[in-house]
């Protein structure tokens, strides 16, 4: 029941399987016309050979009453009937024996039992006394043999099934071939789509089905529409990037020169209204003096603090102070003392390269983003931060890029994992967009400790000395 539910959703099903149950409809149809009137035959045949057979042994009975032998003509009379189809004739004497009627060189074999059961007539017995010279000497026996003919039926029904059933798997093969000839465009077209969900844009071939081949040129079309929209969107969000960078670059260089030397200025005034009061001003007037000029001081230093975090976060000095590995551990050291319940292993190389500013920008983005969903989303009790240099994987993901030397950042928890409707939120999607420009490959799955791991190998095209 299963699989003719499935058959009827499977438009290749229905093209085998339709044509085959007409084939198997018309082979029980040609047995049916075959086997309806073959008793009615076979009766017929039976009474033409007796009919037939009792003329003959009329005349021949005559001619061996005057036959100078009658032995010799009774016995060339017995090989002469027994040339004619569907009877037997023996002659008897008269205390000769048992009557026995049956035919063991008769073609029983050819028709199972069932069959001759089924269709054989009632068997036929006629005797002719023969007389010689006045005297009855015994008789000629005459019975009839049914099997011959219902053997002919078989073997006639067995020819006509088999002979059918061979142009039925000829047709259903034919069928077959065909279906899957036509249908192969359809899979092509299949596959065209799956390549479009992974943003992969190329074209189908020529189709040769005819009424397919509209459906393969309109899909080509939507392919280089598509592939026109994404390199569209790509050049816009990698200057929409650049843009960010430099407003960021723009925004830093204010926040250090123009609020630090305000606030470095603020705290040095604070600092000459301590000691001016300190000298001139009685006790009372001085104590309330110096504290607010303190409180103004501390707030200085926590503003200044903040500038710095705000710095970080928008352009990280520390990476053109101490380089990619060492702002990465760094970077580590300051989550872990924040987030005291979750274990953080760091794995870097033990050289210290320079590589290109957006490079470098982007892996210590990565690791920075990574850590910020952990602490929010991933529940995890330990996370592993790993940065190789040049390394050489067997994965598929570093396998997949063309540079031969590449910076490879991975982060793996061992929290709730991935949910199983996960899509890129913006972080993962700067990311991704990130690693793309650079020409790199970025992923996102779930890890052999059952959390998520997220993985990107950025191509490094010039490493500085």
């Amino acid at each position: 029941m299963l699989y003719f539910m499935r058959a009827s959703a499977s438009m290749r099903a229905r093209l085998i399987l339709i044509p085959s149950c007409l084939l198997a409809l018309g082979i029980v149809a040609a047995i049916f016309v075959t086997l309806y009137d073959a008793k009615d035959r076979i009766s017929s045949e039976i009474a033409s050979g007796v009919n037939l057979g009792s003329i003959l042994i009329g005349y021949a009975l005559d001619d061996v009453v005057v036959a100078a032998k009658p032995e010799e003509a009774l016995q060339q009379l017995q090989d002469e009937l027994a040339h004619i189809r569907h009877i037997s004739v023996r002659y008897k004497r008269y205390g000769g024996g048992p009557n026995d009627y049956t035919d063991p060189a008769a073609p029983n074999a050819a028709a199972p039992k069932w069959f001759r059961d089924f269709f054989e007539p009632e068997r036929i017995v006629k005797s002719y006394p023969v007389t010689i010279k006045g005297e009855q000497h015994g008789e000629l026996v005459m019975w009839t043999k049914p099997s011959d003919e219902v053997a002919e039926i078989w073997s006639g029904l067995v020819f006509l099934t088999d002979l059918l059933a061979a142009i039925s798997a000829g047709i259903v093969t034919l069928i077959s071939l065909t279906a899957n000839q036509m249908l192969r465009p359809l899979n092509d077209l299949v596959d065209g789509l799956g390549r479009l969900q992974r943003g992969q844009f190329s074209g189908l071939g020529e189709i040769c089905v005819v009424e397919l081949r509209q459906i393969g040129e309109q899909f080509n079309r939507l392919a280089r529409s598509l592939a026109r929209t994404e390199a569209d969107n790509h050049l816009l969000i990698d200057r929409l990037m650049s843009i960010q960078e430099a407003e960021r670059k723009e925004l830093a260089r204010e926040l250090h020169d123009e609020f630090g030397a305000s606030l470095f200025g603020i705290r040095a005034a604070a600092s000459c209204i301590i000691e001016d009061a300190s000298a001139d001003l009685n006790a009372d007037r001085r104590h309330e003096i110096i504290g607010r000029a303190e409180a103004i001081s501390a707030l200085a230093d926590s503003i200044q603090k903040q500038n710095y975090r705000i710095l970080e976060r928008i352009r990280p000095v520390i990476l053109h102070q101490v380089g990619l590995l060492n702002a990465t551990r760094h970077l580590v050291e300051e989550w872990r003392a924040a987030h005291r319940d979750v274990d953080c292993e760091v794995s870097l190389p033990p050289e210290q390269p320079a590589f290109d500013e957006e490079v470098s920008l982007t892996s210590y983005r990565i690791v920075q983003e990574c850590l910020t969903n952990v602490a929010r989303h991933a529940r995890a009790r330990s996370v592993r931060v790993a940065l190789e240099i040049n390394a050489n994987h067997d994965d598929s993901l570093a396998a997949s890029t063309a540079s031969r030397r590449s910076i490879h950042v991975s982060v793996e928890d061992d929290g709730v994992g991935l949910p199983a409707d996960f899509r890129f939120g913006f972080g993962f999607l700067g990311m991704s967009e990130r690693v793309r420009k650079l020409g790199g490959q970025f992923n996102v799955s779930n890890g052999a400790r059952a959390g998520a791991l997220i993985e990107a190998v950025i191509p490094v095209a010039d490493v500085a000395a």
